[in-house]
């Protein structure tokens, strides 16, 4: 789709399907509040990797993890929901459903989307730990506005690249010589 020439109806269908898609997947995951999915997404996909990235980094940290915490003789920090990155994981993914693309290009688009904002929200739990750990007043800004605003910002120049994907692949094939 040539986003110069979006219609008003196209863009409604957009912002319809990106609203529907995001909202259905925000209130499917608040109705797995308490239970083994949550505990499945927080404890074991978000805790336990925070903490090998952690020990990996500086393996003086000593660093476990016990449930939703990550635990260590210097600091405790607590995960819970909202901190283990899955609204910005469903704005990726209710933005990809929502443009008119191939479903190739779309699934595409959804591995590397949620593998990338997964990573960052990653490193913004690793980069909490360090900052509770050196500045408790550090981690008030970080965990607030800083850390949030970059997962987003990060989010949105993928899409920006994912929505000109399939145009520069065009691009390239017309451009390129035939045999």
């Amino acid at each position: 789709m040539n986003t110069a020439n979006w219609s008003n109806q196209s863009l409604l269908r957009l912002v319809a399907v990106f609203a529907g898609v995001f909202f259905a997947l925000q209130w499917g995951y608040q109705q797995a509040s308490g239970t083994v999915i949550e505990k499945a997404i927080i404890d074991v996909a978000t805790v336990r990797p925070s903490a090998f990235m952690i020990n990996q980094i500086n393996p003086m940290e000593q660093v476990i993890a016990e449930g939703h915490r990550l635990v260590s003789p210097f600091a405790k920090l607590s995960v819970l929901n909202g901190c283990e990155g899955t609204e910005s994981l469903f704005l990726i993914m209710a933005a990809i459903l929502a443009f008119r693309a191939p479903w190739r290009h779309k699934l595409a688009g959804l591995a590397l989307g949620v593998i990338l904002i997964y990573l960052a929200n990653q490193a913004r739990i690793v980069s909490l730990y360090f900052a509770l750990k050196s500045d408790p007043a550090l981690l008030s800004a970080l965990h607030g506005y800083v850390a949030p605003t970059l997962i987003i910002a990060v989010g949105c120049v993928y899409y920006l690249w994912w929505m000109q994907w399939p145009q520069r692949n065009t691009a390239e094939q017309s451009a390129s010589p035939r045999a």
